[in-house]
Order: C-alpha cells, then structure tokens, then sequence
C-alpha cells in the first residue's frame, strides 16, 4: 500500500515532499494524467516491492497531490514520475501491468463504461471521456460496416513516456473491455505506432491475440457486432451519475483555475468543516461572489464539499491504516455515525466493507 508513506498529522498543504506546484523554472503546466493512474502506477510498484515514497522524491510529488481528483498530474512532473518508476522497477513494460491495474470503478469515465448498457455505448463514454484520464490523449471512436475502431492519438508530444502512455492505454483498455463484457475479449485486435521490436518479444501480447506494427496511431479494432452484447454491469442510476461527473469535471477543467482554487483552499481546511462564509473569506471573496463564480461553471459549494470527502474518504480507505473515527474527523465530520451513513448513501457499502473490497483489488 501507498500509505506507507503518509503521514495523517501533517498540514494540509504540506507533506514529506515538494508538491506538483514546484515545476522548474521556463516548463509550463501541462495538466496530464488522472491522479487516479498515477495512483495506481504507485500500488503497481509496491506490489513489487519498490517504495513508492522512493518515487514520489524523485518526481517532486506529494501525496495530496494525489487526493484530489478534480486535479489533473502536470506533464514535467509525469515525465520525471515515469522515468524514476521505471528505473526504480528495473522494467521497461511498466505501463502494461500499471495500466491493467487500472480499476474502473475508480473514475467517473470507467464507471460511466462499465454501467452502460451495451458495449458500444461503453465505448463511446471512453471516445467523449477518456481524455480525463490520459490528458494528452484524444480519444474518437469510429463505427464502419464491420468493425469498430477506437483512436488514441496524443495532442502534444509525449517524449520519453510515449512507450509507456500506450503500454498504460492498452492495459487499462482491455481490463475495461473485460469489466464491460465479463470475459477476456479475444475479438480485440491492437495497431501499435511503432516498429515491431527485434525479437519475439512482444509485451503487450499478453494482452492481447493479434497486434499490427507501423500504424499511424494506438487503436483497438472489434467486430461491429460485438458492440451490441450487453454489459454485465449495466446500470442505468449509476451511468447517469457518472455521465453528469464527467460532462462536470470537464467543464470545470475548460473554466481555468477557479474551481480547483475552491477545491484546494477547501481541501486545506476541510478538518475544520468550513461554512461557504469561512472559505469565502479565505479566498478574499464575499460569500455571494464565491456562490455566482461556480454557478458559472455549474457547480455548488456543497458539491464539491461532498465531492472532495467522497473521493478521500476512499482514499484514507485504501491507502492508510487510520480508523473510522480518525478518517470522519480528517473529513470534518464531528460524528462518525454521519460520517458512515454519508459513505453509504456514496458507495452503498459501508465504509468497512468498501476497506476490504479495495484491499483485496475487488473495486
């Protein structure tokens, strides 16, 4: 586990390594990667003995980097965090396991494939969406007569983390692929934008039965009729709830920096609970500038409250050993009565339940 390395007594704006924010001097931010990814790149290399804390140092990293997930990783941060990882490992196919490790119940996009109803329409919420998780990707989705073809293409250069970007894409795709459908997709044919390598050594065969070399993009073909087959996870409440996350965290990300200025002042404070008056004040806002702001954007201060407590209350969950009364307190919940009956009506486990399920890589 990641938590390792977490210390629950620190400030909240500080941590045991530099934040993201540290970004050399003439480097401009390029957000990236979904914390979500690089997340799992860091259960990845634990799981092979490697400490992520190790990794973290080298790449300029904190861990309340990571918490929050409206926030997307910077590219000079993700390019040294790739790097170290691999080194560290000592495995230049890194990308395959991290991106195959890549739940999809851990991101709105992934929940919003998972629960559609058929495979097609989960393969469309991935072509509007994914870019969510990889930043620097474009996702199209493109359905003939016979076959369907799903485009990666990057919209910037990717540098040194080209080879591992798409190692992580094809991971992360055919375990989302095996969510949706139930079973290993053997239909699934890969064009890779690279030469074939010297050798029979072909990583991403594990994956997969037939790839093709020299394509002018990563894609991933399937027969038209298989779009059709019914998700075994279809939900039409839960689809729903993760389209409208979506289609939110991308507006707020095409808005600029106000809402994740919201999001961090309140992270910072969020043990305190804060009224909208307290974080107004904070910002240097009235109360009533701070609520027209994000109603620009569509969003609510209540909203992202119980958007930031949802999403670390997993985290705490996953990553630390702290009990159910210390995690409500980190969260601003007096009682941790409310705190678990608030989890429920998220998560529709218990917060108990939910420790063991991400534990044991079930969620």
């Amino acid at each position: 586990m990641v938590g390792s390395d977490f210390d629950p007594a620190a400030p909240r704006g500080t941590g045991p390594f530099p934040p993201q924010s540290m970004i050399p001097s003439g480097e401009a931010a390029i957000p990236f990667a979904h914390p979500v990814f690089v997340r799992t790149v860091l259960d990845c290399l634990n799981s092979r003995g490697v400490r992520p804390g190790d990794v973290f140092a080298a790449a300029g990293l904190a861990w309340q980097d990571l918490a929050d997930d409206r926030r997307m990783v910077d590219f000079a941060v993700f390019r040294r965090f790739v790097a170290e990882a691999i080194r560290a490992s000592g495995d230049p196919t890194l990308g395959l396991m991290a991106g195959s490790m890549l739940q999809p119940y851990h991101s709105p996009v992934g929940i919003a494939a998972v629960t559609s109803d058929t495979l097609g329409q989960g393969l469309q919420q991935v072509g509007r969406h994914g870019r969510l998780i990889f930043g620097g990707i474009d996702f199209q989705l493109d359905n003939g007569p016979r076959w369907s073809l799903l485009k990666a293409r990057p919209t910037r250069p990717l540098c040194e983390t080209h080879l591992f970007v798409i190692q992580s894409i094809i991971g992360a795709h055919c375990r989302l692929l095996e969510a949706i459908l139930g079973r290993p997709v053997d239909e699934l044919s890969v064009g890779l934008p690279y030469a074939r390598p010297l050798g029979n050594d072909v990583p991403c065969l594990r994956y997969v039965r037939r790839v093709e070399f020299d394509q002018p993009f990563l894609s991933f073909q399937l027969p038209v009729e298989l779009l059709r087959v019914p998700s075994v996870g279809a939900d039409a409440r839960a689809f729903a709830e993760a389209v409208q996350a979506c289609r939110k965290l991308e507006t707020e990300l095409g808005q600029g920096d106000f809402v994740q200025r919201v999001r961090h002042a309140l992270f910072e404070r969020l043990t305190a609970n804060p009224d909208i008056h307290e974080l107004a004040s904070a910002l240097s806002l009235s109360a009533r500038t701070l609520v027209r702001r994000l109603a620009d954007v569509g969003a609510t201060y209540s909203d992202i409250k119980d958007e930031l407590r949802k999403t670390h209350a997993a985290w705490y969950l996953q990553h630390t050993e702290l009990s159910m009364e210390a995690i409500a307190s980190q969260l601003g919940y007096n009682d941790p009565t409310n705190f678990s009956r608030k989890f429920k009506n998220w998560y529709r486990v218990p917060p108990s339940k939910m420790r063991q399920a991400l534990r044991s890589g079930l969620h």
